[in-house]
């Protein structure tokens, strides 16, 4: 009897120390290692919870399902490899970043590619190294029994599974099991989620891209012969001296007579999102592609033109080509597709801009000039020149990519004088954007939502009967662009209410913005992105 005792004590002890030795084998930590990299590189917060979670779950499935598991972990090293420089940047997959996706050309493409730091491709090989040893991983010659550990592991799993649906019903929202916190569930559930949305937003847009605009106008009194509306890229108010910037880098912005709005607030932080809210009329936050400052002024009676430097991908599968399109005269200098890879500059414009002065015209007339201005990769801009070095290299080029812009500026405004007629011009940019990697070397400017200078951008007002070069201190939104453009062309619609007087000191209501996620916050409750003045 002692004798069989003891033999069952050596079976339960060897059961153990086998049991624990699986529990701390190399394997464990290589799967909890992979898990943190998997989260990280995804664009979510880092959470030791889900990464323990995903833990259990690869070490379960390598248990029951070696095949699943490796096919598991090797999808998700993959496509944790290749987005890591992205999630660093942009964070999780959102609206923006699937629009961006089906409306950036092969050469922003590039770009975008070629302006995060080299060692997060690094990160993004390691990530992918390790789940080349995870799918070349061997079963194991002695199949183990089921124990307490395994049991542990696969409670711990599915209570990190319901935390946060559970979470959100406490707090008052609605239980949903596709609300797991597991950052590999999360990823694909907003990569389809928002994809759809994409998808329904080019939908409605292409539908109404054939409806006729509803605008009833009911006066048109414009003051001036020729207006045009320069739309800029990317540049943050803070980049330029005539905004308050820290250098000198706008000498005719900041001399001309005019008006210089220092405190106009972007509607959100992306190009299409941007413009789209602010260039169309908007019903319960999503704009009618069809009632837009163009379609408004061929109403009204103007002759209009549209001339692009931003790549044209369709004629309508982007906010902007939709509203283009609606112009009598459209030209892009690049169309979007894989040819257009030629890096053309924003002074090509003018050409044609002095094409359409050159010829008298009765009827009043609309520009319109859009801008690759400050746009990622700035040095790509610039062709690598700049004048103050701040920082980085590509700090630099986005400075020098204000005074590029400030100069076309200048050189249209002496066409249009230069034209006879009288004119009144308005230059604005979509958005502003963010640093990343912040002090170092390779520091660079990406899009953001999440602080006040993603949305402090440019504005000014110059018109041919300016005595005096002015500034306006009251702050204003993009969200309000068609009640300034309904009082600057003195075209009046029943559609477009004007609460107050846009050219002026008078206080308008609070400011809101549009993010990444579609939700509209309040601006002053963003934090603050400050452009450090660091130079050599």
């Amino acid at each position: 009897m002692a004798f069989l005792q003891q033999w069952h004590m050596n079976l339960t002890l060897k059961d153990s120390i086998i049991a624990r030795s699986r529990a701390i084998s190399p394997w464990t930590g290589f799967y909890f290692l992979q898990s943190l990299l998997i989260n990280l590189a995804l664009g979510y917060p880092l959470s030791l919870l889900y990464s323990v979670a995903f833990t259990c779950v690869l070490m379960l499935l390598w248990r029951t399902a070696p095949r699943a598991q490796k096919a598991l972990i090797g999808v998700c090293s993959l496509i944790a490899a290749m987005y890591f420089p992205f999630g660093q940047a942009y964070g999780s997959p959102n609206f923006n970043t699937l629009l961006a996706l089906h409306s950036t050309n092969m050469e922003e493409s590039t770009e975008i590619l070629t302006i995060f730091p080299w060692y997060n491709y690094l990160v993004g090989v390691f990530i992918f190294a390790l789940g080349v040893i995870a799918v070349r991983r061997k079963k194991d010659e002695q199949k183990r029994r089921w124990n307490k550990y395994d049991s542990l592991c696969l409670l711990f799993s599915i209570v990190a599974f319901f935390v946060t649906p559970v979470q959100n019903l406490a707090w008052g929202g609605v239980f949903k099991l596709k609300d797991t916190g597991y950052p590999v569930f999360r990823f694909a559930k907003d990569v389809i989620v928002n994809n759809n949305e994409v998808l329904d937003e080019q939908e409605r847009m292409a539908k109404l891209s054939s409806v006729k605009d509803s605008w009833t106008v009911t006066a048109v009194k414009p003051k001036y012969h020729t207006y045009v509306v320069v739309i800029g890229e990317s540049a943050r108010r803070d980049a330029l001296g005539a905004f308050g910037g820290h250098w000198d880098n706008t000498p005719f912005s900041s001399t001309v007579n005019g008006y210089i709005f220092a405190d106009y607030i972007a509607a959100s932080g992306s190009t299409q999102k941007s413009l789209g809210l602010t260039l169309n009329r908007v019903v319960d936050n999503k704009p009618q592609f069809q009632d837009n400052f163009v379609t408004l002024a061929n109403r009204a009676g103007f002759q209009t033109w549209w001339f692009s430097n931003q790549g044209q991908i369709g004629e309508y599968d982007t906010a902007i080509a939709s509203i283009a399109k609606r112009a009598d005269e459209v030209q892009f200098l690049k169309n979007g597709d894989f040819e257009a890879d030629k890096n053309t500059r924003d002074e090509a414009l003018l050409k044609m801009t002095a094409q359409v002065l050159a010829t008298e015209r009765t009827q009043p007339q609309l520009i319109v000039l859009h801008l690759m201005g400050s746009h990622p990769q700035a040095c790509d801009r610039t062709q690598g020149k700049y004048e103050t070095f701040v920082q980085s290299k590509e700090t630099s080029c986005y400075l020098y990519t204000m005074t590029q812009t400030d100069d076309l500026l200048r050189q249209l405004y002496e066409q249009l004088r230069n034209s006879g007629s009288s004119f009144s011009m308005v230059y604005f940019s979509d958005h502003g954007l963010a640093f990343k990697e912040r002090g170092k070397e390779v520091q660079y400017l990406a899009h953001d939502d999440q602080f006040q200078q993603n949305f402090q951008v440019p504005f000014m007002v110059l018109s041919s009967d300016d005595k005096a070069h002015r500034v306006i201190k009251a702050r204003r939104s993009a969200n309000d662009f068609l009640s300034f453009f309904s009082q600057w062309t003195g075209i009046s619609a029943k559609e477009i209410i004007n609460s107050y007087r846009f050219i002026s000191e008078k206080k308008a209501g609070p400011v809101y913005i549009t993010n990444f996620k579609l939700q509209k916050v309040d601006y002053n409750h963003l934090g603050t992105d400050i452009f450090e003045t660091k130079s050599r």
